[in-house]
């Protein structure tokens, strides 16, 4: 594998480092970087975020020019995403729209499809949810309940999700329901784009334990959608939440994988001045393992982007990256509370970014598919072993 990158690309980290510079808050790599505790201040502060990087041509580097992309390969992507990270720069409000709904589109979509949401997910005109998850089908996603029945013109769904990120945010929900029934359970389901302001719709945001209501319960009841607004085909819904589900845990993260580069700097940087830690062989051992498992990441990164970039796909390797970087980043979360110690828990300023990523981080090894599932598929479809 060649890790390198041509001149062109290193001038366009460059360019784009410098307008990070120019552009992004100079206090924000700090405690600032989650944005404001009020969610709809946050909201705002990430949508208007996101609409600057478009303006600069910084979104949706490697989608095609004639959806508003910018036509680039995904090593640029990998570059812009790297460069945020690096600055923890706000990671934005339509991470869904841009690293799932989008490349989902793009693969399996119409040519009308393409062209209509395309654009809108670029200048964040439509903020996307994921209606996947449900109380009782969670790992076991193919158990889900929610079904849709056809009305017509219109699809009828009725059910639950959960663990809706931005629900109570979105405009539109990409929905995984079940529309044969009879089928076997990874048969008949399809997933459709649904307006998440229809009638019908009840939206639940659910509180976590940082404070914060990223994630919602969100309730259909009769809620009608137009035929035609189905993301590949009718009863053929598995293939294509297996086409997200890739996206979401091979490139997803690019950015989280840079920042937590830099907040293990800013972790370093705190022992430091803590000199017993510091001189501690327990310490020392720690830092360098974390940071060889973090240089350990990034190549998993380039390797991933590689194969894309050479048409390779993206494969049951995913889970892989998303097992590592979920729970690497818990063991980065886990040191720092070593490293501040009492202060971590009696309101050191120091050690509030920390105490915040810290909780976050439990869910990292739940959310895009739990660490016991990806152990399961690479060990039953990598490596081959019995069920």
């Amino acid at each position: 594998m060649n890790i390198s990158f041509t001149p062109e690309q290193q001038a366009f980290r460059l360019r784009f480092r410098t307008w990070l510079a120019e552009n992004l808050a100079t206090d924000w790599g700090g405690l600032r970087f989650t944005g404001p505790d009020d969610d709809a201040e946050n909201a705002a502060l990430q949508k208007a975020w996101e609409q600057k990087l478009y303006a600069a041509g910084y979104q949706g580097i490697h989608w095609p020019k004639e959806y508003g992309g910018q036509g680039m390969t995904l090593v640029e992507h990998l570059i812009v995403q790297e460069e945020l990270g690096r600055v923890s720069a706000p990671e934005g409000i339509n991470t869904m729209g841009k690293e799932l709904v989008g490349p989902i589109i793009l693969k399996m979509g119409t040519e009308e499809q393409k062209r209509h949401y395309i654009p809108r997910i670029l200048n964040i005109d439509d903020i996307w949810c994921q209606g996947f998850s449900e109380p009782d089908a969670g790992s076991d996603l193919a158990g889900l309940r929610t079904r849709a029945v056809l009305d017509g013109d219109h699809w009828v769904i009725n059910g639950q999700k959960v663990w809706t990120s931005f629900a109570h945010q979105a405009d539109m929900c990409i929905l995984l329901a079940r529309t044969d029934p009879d089928a076997p359970k990874h048969k008949g389901l399809t997933l459709f784009m649904v307006d998440i302001r229809s009638p019908g719709i009840d939206i639940r945001p659910l509180r976590q334990i940082t404070g914060r209501t990223e994630f919602n319960e969100v309730f259909f009841t009769d809620v009608r959608v137009p035929v035609g607004r189905n993301l590949g085909g009718i009863n053929d819904g598995w293939n294509a939440a297996v086409g997200v589900l890739s996206f979401e845990r091979a490139t997803a993260r690019l950015y989280r994988q840079a920042r937590f580069l830099a907040e293990f700097r800013q972790l370093v940087a705190s022992l430091a001045k803590r000199s017993e830690k510091a001189a501690n062989p327990f310490f020392r051992q720690k830092v360098g393992t974390l940071f060889s498992e973090l240089q350990m990441l990034r190549l998993l990164n380039l390797k991933t982007v590689s194969r894309i970039v050479n048409g390779k796909g993206i494969g049951s390797e995913a889970s892989i990256v998303k097992l590592f970087w979920s729970e690497l980043h818990q063991r980065i979360a886990t040191f720092a509370s070593d490293v501040y110690g009492q202060d971590f828990v009696l309101g050191e300023p120091e050690a509030e970014r920390f105490r915040f990523l810290y909780l976050h981080s439990r869910a990292e090894s739940i959310l895009a598919g739990t660490s016991e599932i990806q152990r399961n598929i690479i060990a039953e479809r990598m490596l081959q072993l019995g069920r």
